[in-house]
């Protein structure tokens, strides 16, 4: 944890994060033929005991952490707005900022414990709370281990005449050192036609652009496009760059949500596209990486690990929610995985 600037509540306390007795976790359906020693699971139960009773287990071993929680919305999501009768999804309803901020403290907390050395988080919020969770990560993680804001941007109805239409949100990404994984070639954005254009010239390797080097002193120093008499006459100023495999990866992002017409909608109202957890996993994990997700809602990360060769940990209290991840993971190809509910849940 940082000295420096924390975030205060009445009524904060130190997270709740150890249960005695300890929870336990009961296996309720094995699907799939799987390795005995490192299975896939979903469990059912507040997430809160259920990363507890994996403290023992797993601490510092999973190597990526995906957490879309409740965004302090103040709103009961149905599977069907339309229909009222519907049974509620989940409730993102609070007493008070501060309960939401505890909630989201001992999660955090617990979060960080069960991270690898090596391990990231991505937290996955919205205006309503993301800047208060800012702080609460620089408290339980530190202000050095903050690695980027990234913004999701997605198209959907635009109806606000009152302000600037509300459409992305928000992930915080944090490691648990300053050695972590991130994989930039997966995630290279393909290069527009006019970027493409400007590489004239071509050899074996491919094409490329005759740029001066930044070298001080240099007639050429920093120049783009040299003229090529240039690579005979100074060849010590010059060098080709060529045109690589796409753009680094920056910290916007446009994808789509699953909207109606999307094959992969579930019908749980805040699905997340499965564009946005690959893009995450191909980053930050590698083939065989364990991958928890303990609000998992539709089970997109889960779907998502699952055909990237991760193992994967997906926790949520909700029925809907975990009836839609079952479902959804054994209709994909080669699920295997098995369904636990907690047992002695201890929560005040």
């Amino acid at each position: 944890m940082t000295e420096g600037v924390r975030l205060e509540w009445d009524g904060k306390h130190t997270a709740q994060i150890e249960f005695s007795p300890l929870p336990v976790l009961h296996v309720v359906e094995k699907i799939g033929t799987q390795d005995a020693t490192a299975p896939n699971r979903l469990i059912q139960g507040d997430n809160l005991a259920v990363m507890s009773a994996l403290l023992g287990e797993l601490r510092g071993k999973i190597d990526l952490i995906y957490l879309d929680p409740p965004f302090f919305t103040g709103r009961e999501w149905k599977a069907r707005e339309a229909a009222p009768n519907e049974p509620s999804a989940f409730t993102d309803s609070w007493r008070t900022l501060g309960n939401y901020l505890q909630w989201l403290f001992d999660r955090l907390t617990l979060a960080r414990d069960l991270l690898s050395e090596t391990g990231c988080l991505y937290l996955h919020l919205s205006w309503h709370s993301v800047h208060y969770a800012k702080l609460l990560l620089d408290e339980i993680f530190g202000v050095e281990r903050f690695q980027n804001e990234i913004v999701w941007c997605y198209r959907e109805a635009i109806n606000s005449k009152k302000r600037w239409n509300r459409k992305h949100d928000t992930l915080l990404f944090y490691t648990n050192s300053d050695v972590f994984t991130f994989n930039p070639d997966p995630v290279r954005e393909p290069y527009s036609e006019s970027s493409i254009r400007k590489f004239r010239h071509a050899d074996e390797k491919g094409k490329y652009r005759l740029m001066g080097r930044g070298i001080v002193g240099s007639p050429l120093r920093s120049k783009r496009d040299v003229a090529p008499e240039m690579e005979t006459l100074s060849p010590e100023l010059t060098f080709r760059h060529y045109l690589g495999a796409g753009t680094l990866p920056l910290d916007y992002w446009f994808i789509d949500i699953e909207n109606q017409a999307s094959p992969l909608r579930t019908g749980y109202p805040t699905q997340k596209p499965e564009a946005l957890l690959e893009r995450i996993l191909l980053a930050s994990t590698n083939p065989g990486d364990l991958v928890a997700d303990f609000c998992c809602g539709s089970g997109t990360t889960l779907a998502v690990a699952n055909r990237l060769d991760r193992r994967w940990i997906g926790c949520d209290l909700g029925d809907l929610a975990i009836t839609t991840s079952r479902s959804r993971l054994i209709a994909s190809t080669a699920a295997h995985f098995r369904l636990e509910t907690l047992i002695g849940n201890n929560l005040k």
